[in-house]
C-alpha cells in the first residue's frame, strides 16, 4: 500500500462549523474538504476537470491532530454592499469616520474560536500511485500552487514538517490511546458505509465504532457546482476525542498501522457527489 504522509504544524487554525454564526465554532481538526482544498492548490487545480478527474477517483484521506490552546478572538465582519455603507458612511463616495479612513461598506461585531499550536498528521491514498507521486512532488515543491498554502482561513498559514511515501505498515490489535494525537474521524460504518476505505472492511469495525467514545458530524468532502452553488458531499463520522480505544473481549480489534507514528489508520474514501 502507497500512502503519501503529511507533517504539519499552524500557528493558528479555524476549521469552520458552518451552521455557527454569531460564535464561529471550529473542530479540532480540519474536515475532509479542507485537506482536499489542500491538495487542489498545490496541484493547481481551479477547475473541476484535468487533473481533478484523476483526484476525485480513488482518493482516500486519514486526519490526526492535537492543539495546545483555543483562543476566543472578537473580529469585525464586513459587507460591500452599497445599502449598509451608505448607512454607516451616508453617501457611496465616503469612506471617513471621526476623522479617519474606514474599509468600504458596513461591518458587524463576531467572535471566533481560533486553535493556538495545531499539530496534525494527514495520511493520503489514492488508487493510481502515479498520481500520489505527483502530489508528493507538488507539496515538496509548490511551484503549480494557486494560493499561498493554508489549511483553513486564508491566514491560517501550515509549515510542513514532513512529506514521506516511505511508510511502513503493518497490522496489529488495536490497544491504548492515540499516541502524540488527540482527535480523528472515524466512519459511521452503518450510516456511511460508502465512505468505509477497503482497509477498514474488516469483520469487527462496527463493534469497534459502537465502542468507541465520541460525537456524531457530517462532515464535508468532495463538492460539485449545481447553479452556481457549490453541493457537497457529507460524510457521516465520529470524532474521536481522546481517551483510551475500547477493549473487545474476544477477538482483538485488529487495524493497519504506520509502525513509525504507531497511529492505526482511519481511512475515509472520498466519493464525488452523484447527480
Amino acid at each position: 500500500m502507497k500512502v503519501l504522509k503529511l507533517k504539519i504544524f499552524q500557528p493558528t487554525a479555524h476549521y469552520r462549523i458552518p451552521f455557527t454564526f454569531a460564535r464561529k465554532h471550529t473542530y479540532p481538526i480540519p474536515p475532509y474538504s479542507t485537506v482536499i482544498g489542500l491538495i487542489c492548490n498545490v496541484l493547481g487545480i481551479e477547475r473541476q476537470d484535468g487533473d481533478f478527474e484523476k483526484l476525485k477517483n480513488g482518493l482516500s484521506i486519514a486526519i490526526y491532530g492535537k492543539y495546545k490552546f483555543l483562543n476566543r478572538e472578537y473580529i469585525w465582519l464586513r459587507t460591500l454592499s452599497k445599502e449598509e455603507h451608505n448607512r454607516r458612511f451616508g453617501y457611496p463616495e465616503n469612506r471617513i469616520i471621526d476623522q479617519m479612513p474606514e474599509h468600504p461598506g458596513g461591518q458587524i461585531p463576531a467572535r471566533i474560536d481560533v486553535l493556538e499550536n495545531v499539530n496534525l498528521l494527514i495520511y493520503i491514498k489514492h488508487e493510481d500511485e502515479k498520481f500520489l507521486e505527483k502530489m508528493k512532488n507538488a507539496f515538496e515543491n509548490p511551484e503549480q500552487r494557486i494560493y499561498p498554502l493554508h489549511l483553513g482561513r486564508a491566514e491560517d498559514l501550515v509549515v510542513f514538517e514532513g512529506i514521506d511515501d516511505e511508510i511502513k505498515i503493518e497490522k496489529k490489535s488495536l490497544y491504548g490511546k492515540l499516541e502524540n494525537y488527540d482527535f480523528t474521524w472515524l466512519v459511521d460504518p452503518e450510516r456511511g458505509e460508502k465512505y468505509l476505505d477497503e482497509s477498514l472492511k474488516c469483520e469487527n469495525y462496527k463493534e469497534f465504532f459502537k465502542k468507541t467514545q465520541g460525537s456524531y458530524h457530517l462532515i464535508t468532502s468532495f463538492y460539485k457546482i449545481v447553479e452556481e452553488i457549490r453541493v457537497f458531499e457529507y460524510i457521516p463520522v465520529k470524532l474521536f476525542e481522546g481517551g483510551s480505544f475500547p477493549l473487545y473481549f474476544g477477538k482483538p480489534f485488529e487495524f493497519i498501522f504506520d509502525e513509525k507514528e504507531n497511529i492505526p489508520l482511519f481511512f475515509a474514501k472520498m466519493i464525488y457527489p452523484e447527480g
